[in-house]
């Protein structure tokens, strides 16, 4: 292939799926290298999650700003100095850690400036795929996007756990700046094309007009209000409170090789699920799909905290893979087919903020509940020893397990009120396709 090569269409769309995929796996290597790092230096659950919450709310943050320089900028020179900037907050790590000077408060800075690199590398991407896919292969196309963090998480881990128990941590961040390079390079061959603009756009920018006019073009859907609401509450209970305290769970009574191949199911029910995904078809209700996939997730959670057993425990994340992909995927191409293209760019930067401070608000509360909540209720001798602990067991990761219970029968009550309000349940309906209103702007 030469260099010179350039990408069009789908083919561009792929090239850019290809290059995160590489740059997505180098990532999770280095995050769970460091989350193992932070435990095995501190042995402190609270500064597991303190670290996790800096990796994903300056990214929240910073993609409340990020929306109205995407639909204005070139979104591929936006991804491609975005993915520059995330590239020397690694590089800082890396001489950090060689000089054997590394400390908990540099992996934030750290952490944080990947964050809001981030917060323009995503909503790009997301908002250039209506630009390169047409809209019958929307669902494909979606269903391959949601591939890539599974496909980390089953990868990553497993190889991360590897090499760090024979190489150490440092051969992770060679390995994490090289797959930057593989990134880059696929998305300096690729086209995107640029939206259609209205007149908001003829003139000098303006980032407070424009992004409150991102705001109004929400504010005049009600059923977009009711579905980023639903987003950010399921981010908020699952992905930031439950999912955050596997590592911490398993470690209690396992090894780093077990919670890598628990991880590792997680990432193989994704996959499974992407691909159903793709297959999903176009005249069927998202909305009662997404609904359904939050069914199965929450009754995942429930199978995780009930035993301590590493397969029902790996068989609840396999099952949560599957099915969360599929309220994710789903969401996005509500999102994709419903909105016009040159406001994608701000609505999903501020669906990233939303659903990244949902999780890091889950994150953070997350330690200190079972710190100083759950964990000593379920200790020897504590509150709920001869109740809930007859049920659940005792022991160091029981109030962990317990959260997990309760927030999955949270999402489940969720479910079942978003199913029985007619206006929830056809929300699709009250929104008409962007195309079906613009039939000549497709931006294809």
């Amino acid at each position: 292939m030469r260099f010179s090569q350039h990408f069009k269409g789908l083919e561009a769309f792929y090239a850019m799926l290809i290059g995160q995929l590489i740059s997505t796996i180098g990532s999770g290597m280095t995050r769970f290298g460091l989350g193992v790092w932070v435990l095995s230096e501190t042995g402190n659950t609270t500064d597991y999650t303190t670290m996790l919450f800096f990796a994903v709310f300056p990214a929240g943050i910073g993609s409340l700003f990020s929306g109205p320089f995407i639909d204005r900028w070139d979104r591929k020179k936006v991804m491609i100095f975005a993915n520059i900037i995330a590239s020397l907050s690694t590089l800082l790590i890396v001489i950090l850690y060689f000089m054997d000077i590394l400390l908990i408060w540099h992996l934030y800075i750290a952490l944080s400036v990947n964050g809001i690199a981030n917060a323009f590398i995503s909503p790009s991407l997301q908002s250039s795929t209506r630009l390169l896919v047409p809209k019958n292969q929307l669902n494909k196309a979606s269903g391959l996007a949601q591939l890539l963090r599974p496909m980390e998480t089953i990868i990553a881990p497993g190889l991360a756990g590897f090499i760090v128990g024979v190489f150490g941590l440092g051969v992770i961040f060679i390995i994490d700046f090289v797959t930057f390079v593989v990134s880059v390079s696929l998305l300096l061959m690729t086209i995107i094309p640029l939206p259609k603009r209205s007149d908001d756009f003829s003139g000098k920018m303006n980032f407070w007009s424009e992004f409150i006019s991102g705001i109004r073009y929400i504010k005049e859907r009600p059923a977009f209000i009711f579905l980023m609401v639903l987003f950010t509450v399921t981010m908020f209970l699952l992905p930031g409170m439950a999912y955050s305290l596997v590592t911490p769970m398993v470690l209690s009574f396992q090894t780093e090789r077990v919670l890598g191949l628990i991880l590792s199911a997680y990432g193989l029910g994704s996959i499974i699920g992407g691909v159903l995904l793709t297959l999903w078809s176009e005249t069927r209700s998202r909305m009662s799909g997404i609904l359904t996939a939050m069914t199965f997730s929450g009754i995942a959670a429930i199978i995780i905290g009930l035993w301590e057993n590493p397969w029902t425990i790996g068989f609840g994340f396999f099952l949560t893979g599957m099915s969360f992909i599929f309220v994710i995927g789903l969401n996005r191409v509500i999102w994709q087919i419903k909105s016009a293209p040159e406001v994608q760019g701000r609505i999903f930067s501020l669906m990233t903020t939303l659903g990244v401070a949902g999780q890091a608000l889950g994150i953070l509360a997350a330690g200190p509940l079972v710190s100083r909540v759950f964990g000593p209720m379920l200790e020897t001798g504590g509150k709920l020893t001869n109740s809930v602990g007859l049920l659940i067991g005792v022991g160091p990761s029981r109030g962990m397990a317990l959260l997990f219970i309760l927030l999955g029968f949270l999402v489940l009550g969720i479910v079942l009120i978003s199913s029985v309000i007619p206006s929830f349940r056809n929300l699709e309906s009250h929104i008409p396709d962007y195309d079906a209103i613009n039939p000549n702007t497709n931006g294809l």
